[in-house]
């Protein structure tokens, strides 16, 4: 658990790090190009971000735990995975929530970790707290779509066409 929590808040932080002013400019704003992402844009980013971080957060864990060589690939698959996903902006069931996330590269300004705690902590959740997105943001157990189970009250529902109510 020591190597999740040094990920976990190496990721945090040299990522909130990366939103001050002059690192966004100079390193981070390219991958926030895309603001509703995509599984590949995930890695859409310079080599300075990718080594602050992506490589240095995620090598923290097994650095700490010494792990074996064979711990440290499938810890690198995983966390290749989860970003993929949380990149992906598909909310698929049984898997994390990409919501947050999504959230973060439609405003920039907030959801800086993966699980959220530090989020809370540090309330640079605020803006995403209460919106829509907000109660989309679990793991879903279900096959019908999140946006079916929570539709966006902003948006004009499907269930009237032409004038008449479908059933």
């Amino acid at each position: 658990s020591s190597g999740i929590n040094a990920e976990y808040g190496g990721l945090y932080y040299s990522h909130r790090l990366l939103h001050t002013p002059y690192l966004y400019a100079k390193f981070h704003k390219k991958h926030h190009e895309w603001t509703a992402p995509i599984g590949i844009t995930s890695i859409n980013a310079g080599v300075v971000e990718i080594v602050i971080s992506n490589l240095i957060p995620m090598s923290l864990g097994p650095f700490i735990m010494r792990s074996h060589l064979m711990v440290v690939w499938i810890w690198a698959g995983y966390v290749l995975l989860y970003t993929t996903i949380d990149h992906g902006g598909y909310h698929l069931p049984f898997l994390f929530s990409p919501e947050a996330h999504d959230y973060h590269h439609k405003t920039f300004n907030c959801n800086f970790g993966t699980l959220g705690i530090l989020d809370m902590l540090h309330k640079t959740d605020q803006p995403f707290a209460g919106t829509i997105d907000a109660q989309r943001h679990y793991v879903s157990c279900s096959l019908k779509p999140i946006k079916e189970i929570h539709p966006d009250p902003r948006k004009p529902s499907n269930s009237v066409v032409k004038g008449k109510k479908n059933m």
